[in-house]
């Protein structure tokens, strides 16, 4: 067996992700909420189909592989949203949409899947109708979020749920699970609250999770992918420490901090941008800038100096990048402050390294054959190539294997380590692993079972 270790991230020319909010309008108003300008109704704003036209022109150009079209309630801006959809795909910008269902028809999602929008990410924050309504401040909510899921479905559009959990619904994470497996979604999220700017007291919250009950939420999401097999995950990084065994929390290994990814950016209707959707400190306004100043402001979240300075040291900090950086401050007023829920670097019981069967290596050395497919996107940087894989999926490539992949791509034509370079046997490994590379190989999955943890998105020389 063979550890690889984890390599240094690179700086980007502009982000590869783009979290669109096409209006702040929104038909619930959850206690949680991160939008820090809904008290103030004067400030709400939805974009136009100009507006829409003009910041995809800036999205194209700058190599933005995918956007997610968000709010408030994007549905409330349906045609804008429509409109988005169908130029972003035009122009070979891959999609998704994050929408809590409550406005959706049988015909608006259909449309919406006739144009090309295959994901959906909703929110159900219990099993339990009284308890979601609650939390959403809405009467009802908890039965149209189930009509919507069910409508999605039956189009064909995958459906994800979020769940944000706090001390309100902590036990409420594996029914919940259970309950979107049933209605076909095929992965939940369990979430960890981020305080909202607007919670005076965090202390005195409802809105918070104690370190035991965050490792709570992660075990019941365990139980019920163990018996439904639904995928599981988190959209908010847990610090790893707070896991302690990486190999049973597997699946919530990796995520690391948003914000300091360097690949996503946070855009409000508005023009306005942010490093992190709960974030309240903005960057510029890409209507007066374009994307690249406002990017090139955000280098603090890239250069590690948000990063906790008490985790130095521990073997897992590039994995992890110090836990969520937006709710150290909402805690304790600074970025680069500890994490509430860590535990220390002492904690780990079980470690979680990419590990490679030598049997695969066997395999390449021996002609397996593998091709580039059609699907993959690049984005020349200084220096280096990103591929993207598919959606929001990017890896770091050298010029060279770039050069390489795109000819392959092009070309349809299958190869093997002897095209690829007999001394580049572990860079080709860790792109099949990665899913860059496929192979027509009858034990193919096989193959893809024999390895541990991807890292980080930014891990080829």
């Amino acid at each position: 067996m063979k550890t690889i270790p984890a390599k240094n991230h690179k700086f980007l020319k502009a982000p590869g992700v783009i979290n669109l909010e096409i209006t702040d309008m929104c038909n619930a108003r959850c206690r949680h909420c991160y939008n820090f300008w809904r008290e103030d109704t004067a400030s709400l704003c939805s974009m136009s189909k100009e507006s829409m036209d003009r910041i995809l022109d800036i999205f194209i150009e700058s190599g933005v592989f995918h956007i997610i079209f968000t709010g408030g309630e994007p549905f409330m801006n349906l045609k804008v949203l429509e409109f988005g959809l169908k130029k972003a795909l035009e122009n070979n910008i891959s999609v998704s949409c994050n929408s809590n269902l409550m406005l959706t028809t049988k015909d608006n999602v259909k449309k919406l899947r006739d144009i090309g929008l295959d994901h959906i990410l909703t929110s159900l924050n219990s099993h339990d109708p009284a308890t979601n309504d609650y939390i959403v401040n809405v009467k009802g909510a908890f039965k149209k979020i189930i009509t919507g899921i069910e409508n999605a479905v039956k189009c064909g559009i995958r459906v994800s749920v979020n769940m944000i959990v706090s001390q309100i619904n902590k036990e409420h994470v594996y029914a919940t699970g259970r309950l979107a497996h049933d209605l076909g979604c095929q992965k939940i999220f369990g979430t960890r609250v981020v305080p909202s700017v607007n919670v005076k007291d965090i202390d005195e919250s409802a809105f918070k999770l104690e370190k035991e009950n965050a490792l709570n939420t992660l075990r019941q999401l365990v139980r019920v992918k163990e018996a439904t097999g639904i995928m599981i995950g988190t959209l908010v990084a847990y610090p790893l420490c707070l896991l302690s065994d990486l190999e049973k929390y597997k699946d919530f290994v990796g995520r690391g901090c948003p914000g300091q990814s360097r690949y996503l950016m946070s855009v409000n209707a508005n023009g306005d941008t942010h490093a992190c959707v709960h974030q309240k400190d903005g960057y510029g306004n890409i209507f007066e800038e374009g994307i690249y100043e406002p990017y090139n402001r955000m280098r603090a979240w890239h250069d590690e100096s948000y990063r906790y300075k008490g985790c130095e040291g521990c073997d897992y900090i590039d994995i992890c990048r110090t836990g969520c950086r937006m709710s150290a401050h909402g805690y304790f007023g600074k970025y680069d402050e500890r994490d509430p829920l860590m535990t220390g670097k002492d904690s780990f019981v079980k470690p979680y390294r990419i590990v490679y069967d030598e049997s695969v290596y066997g395999k390449i050395d021996g002609g397996l054959k593998f091709v580039a497919p059609k699907r993959l996107r690049f984005r020349k940087e200084n220096g280096f190539h990103l591929v993207n894989i598919r959606w929001a999926n990017t890896i770091a490539v050298d010029d060279e294997t770039a050069r390489f992949l795109i000819k392959n791509r092009d070309s349809g034509k299958e190869f093997d380590i002897n095209d690829f370079g007999r001394d580049k046997r572990e860079i080709l490994a860790r792109l099949f692993f990665k899913d860059v590379i496929e192979s027509r190989y009858a034990a193919y999955d096989d193959l893809r079972d024999k390895v541990g943890l991807s890292v980080n998105p930014f891990d080829l020389k």
